[in-house]
């Protein structure tokens, strides 16, 4: 079974929210995305949608903030190659996997809050 993980959730008329990953494909149905991407009106960024940089770039910004913050909801629940895997990704730190989960769980934290 596979491992269930919390995550946010987006909508076009209601607030975000909170989920377990395992609950994702019923609100799928229900007009919910993984991602603000798929609501968000690139116009009100200041972006020409004509422009295929523009909107990569603005794309990447909004998975980039998007797994991030998937990912500092999970911080407890993950593993230690999960966490390195995390530490990587969003602050190209790597970690040493010799230490405790628990100590790897406090430096991305520590990661997180900067």
């Amino acid at each position: 079974m596979a491992k269930t993980f919390k995550q946010w959730i987006y909508h076009k008329t209601k607030s975000p929210k909170v989920i377990g990953s395992n609950e994702f494909e019923t609100m799928k149905a229900l007009g919910w995305s993984d991602t603000p991407a798929d609501f968000i009106l690139i116009a009100d960024f200041g972006i020409d949608g004509d422009d295929p940089s523009q909107v990569q770039v603005l794309g990447e910004a909004i998975q980039g903030v998007k797994d991030a913050a998937n990912g500092a909801l999970n911080i407890n629940a993950m593993n230690k190659k999960e966490l390195e895997d995390y530490a990587f990704d969003h602050f190209n730190v790597e970690l040493d996997r010799r230490r405790s989960v628990k100590k790897l769980r406090e430096e991305v934290k520590n990661l997180i809050k900067g």
